[in-house]
């Protein structure tokens, strides 16, 4: 069969164009001389045909000769269409195959408002979805400065009631003092009687600001002792802090 094939060299492509083809004794392969009628096209290798035996569509060679250059294929990307055009617009639509380079700020500028696209889902959107988060925050720092107002109002109260029934307290004591000091002065007790203390004996104490009443445990002190202890006469006495009264006896209720 090797008999039967011509001779590498230059054969009439077997397509039935008026080019040129080169045959490598075996196969055809993708060296084409210019087309037919120029100065350029070499004549067959040794002025044969090809023989009737070489097939009409060989298996082609990879290599292409040095003067021949790749061919470029283009694929349009709008329409998909493939073409070896050597312009700068697509055969079928129309096309350009070359887009417009942007700048580097024109780039960035670009993406970003891709970013807000994609996130946002429109400018609009994205625009009411940053003013509705600015609100939100506002809204909450608002809140929580109006809390921390109340709180900062509700401890200068609560720090006013303390002050105020520790007042209650003093001028407690100081009732019970005259009252035993008149007590003295009919006799009734032993004097001098120099001052009272009083101390909470149940339902709370002056902090627990819960509390609607106290129970207090009073003494009239007429004596200090040498050890640090005081003598005097026990009272009791019963603090209403709501209605802001209180009342006391002599001894122990």
């Amino acid at each position: 069969m090797a008999d039967q094939l011509p001779p590498a060299g230059w054969h009439p492509a077997p397509d039935g164009s008026s080019r040129y083809r080169y045959w490598d004794g075996q196969a055809w392969t993708d060296q084409y001389s210019p087309f037919a009628g120029t100065d350029l096209d070499p004549p067959p290798a040794d002025g044969h045909q090809v023989a009737a035996g070489a097939p009409a569509q060989a298996a082609e060679g990879t290599h292409r000769a040095a003067s021949e250059p790749a061919k470029l294929v283009r694929v349009c990307r709008k329409c998909s269409t493939q073409s070896e055009n050597s312009g700068d617009f697509c055969p079928n639509c129309g096309k350009s195959y070359t887009r417009k380079s942007l700048s580097k700020r024109t780039k960035i500028i670009t993406g970003v408002a891709t970013a807000v696209v994609v996130f946002g889902g429109g400018g609009t959107a994205t625009v009411v979805a940053v003013v509705n988060h600015n609100h939100h925050v506002k809204a909450a720092k608002a809140a929580a400065a109006q809390e921390a107002a109340a709180q900062e109002a509700q401890d200068a109260s609560d720090e006013q009631e303390r002050a105020d029934r520790e007042a209650t307290v003093k001028e407690m004591e100081e009732t019970i003092t005259k009252d035993a000091q008149k007590e003295v002065s009919k006799g009734l007790l032993t004097g001098p009687i120099k001052y009272t203390s009083c101390d909470p004996l149940g339902g709370g104490s002056t902090d627990d600001l819960t509390a609607i009443t106290t129970t207090f445990t009073c003494i009239a002190v007429n004596k200090e002792n040498d050890d640090g202890t005081v003598s005097g006469y026990s009272y009791s006495a019963t603090m209403n802090w709501t209605e802001g009264t209180y009342s006391w006896q002599l001894g122990s209720s």
